[in-house]
């Protein structure tokens, strides 16, 4: 498809109906020509804007200019839906523009394991609880939210999986040890609620008040949040060469180029870790 011939038809769209100034035009313009370049013509506009956006990810610039580009792709193709030109066009390939997608927190394994230790000799309240939470966090890539929402009945105790129930009502599975399995079971008083205390589900905020409060009792040195459990998950599996697809599942995103944020995070992650312990450091 020959998404150049349109442009001029966006230029007096974005001039006589939105009332941009010329400059923001000129912005506009800039943006959407790159994305044409990068256009390849016997493929699908999802699978090209699913690659821009892949693309962009990769290279060293800002989110904010990242979002612009993103934001300027959008309306254009949202242009061209509304005049009934493109169709079938997924536009929630564009979900991170509602928020800036910064490079996630991560924490190396052996890091995450001394965290796990110090949080089981400390002798903060419901610690076994929050820390089994936490664990599973970082052995599934599960959101808090996700984590928080088990019931038993999402539990197979044959297939030792876990239904999950994502963003935008997607179901998918999560695999557990027999081990893990076993210290969840250990956690069962009665049906409902995997997580809970005294009845009531546990609220995501409370877990992360366990975490300040293991921070500022000095039991760990991180002052961090549950998400960096699941983070780290990412980093983990892809510094084991696990497919970025097998991964993006594992954390039910909808879109490839935001599991791929995580590739970012995995080489920062070795660069530390070169940086730390090479026999060479500061000796050169």
């Amino acid at each position: 498809m020959n998404l150049e011939c349109h442009i001029d038809t966006f230029k007096e769209f974005l001039f006589s109906e939105k009332n941009l100034s010329q400059n923001s035009i000129n912005n506009y313009l800039v943006d959407l020509n790159q994305f044409l370049i990068f256009f390849i013509n016997n493929k699908s506009i999802n699978y090209n804007v699913e690659k821009y956006i892949s693309n962009l990810r990769k290279k060293n610039i800002s989110n904010a200019t990242i979002n612009r580009k993103l934001s300027s792709l959008k309306n254009f193709l949202k242009f061209l839906h509304s005049e009934k030109i493109i169709k079938d066009i997924n536009l929630n390939i564009f979900e991170s523009l509602n928020s800036s997608k910064k490079i996630p927190k991560a924490i190396p394994k052996n890091e995450i394991n001394k965290i796990f230790i110090s949080l089981d000799n400390s002798n903060l309240a419901n610690k076994n609880l929050y820390l089994i939470i936490l664990k599973l966090m970082y052995l599934s890539g599960l959101r808090i939210s996700e984590a928080l929402a088990l019931k038993w009945s999402d539990l197979s105790k044959t297939d030792m999986t876990l239904n999950i129930y994502g963003k935008g009502s997607k179901e998918r599975k999560s695999y557990l040890t027999s081990d893990f399995l076993d210290s969840l079971f250990a956690l069962k008083k009665n049906e409902g609620y995997i997580f809970n205390l005294k009845g009531k589900k546990i609220s995501a905020r409370s877990v992360n008040k366990f975490l300040d409060k293991a921070f500022k009792d000095g039991f760990i040195k991180y002052k961090i949040s549950t998400h960096v459990f699941r983070h780290s998950f990412a980093t983990s599996m892809l510094e084991n060469n696990a497919d970025i697809r097998h991964i993006q599942k594992f954390l039910g995103h909808s879109s490839i180029s935001t599991t791929e944020i995580y590739t970012k995070v995995a080489k920062s992650l070795k660069k530390s870790v070169l940086d730390t312990y090479h026999p060479l450091k500061n000796k050169l």
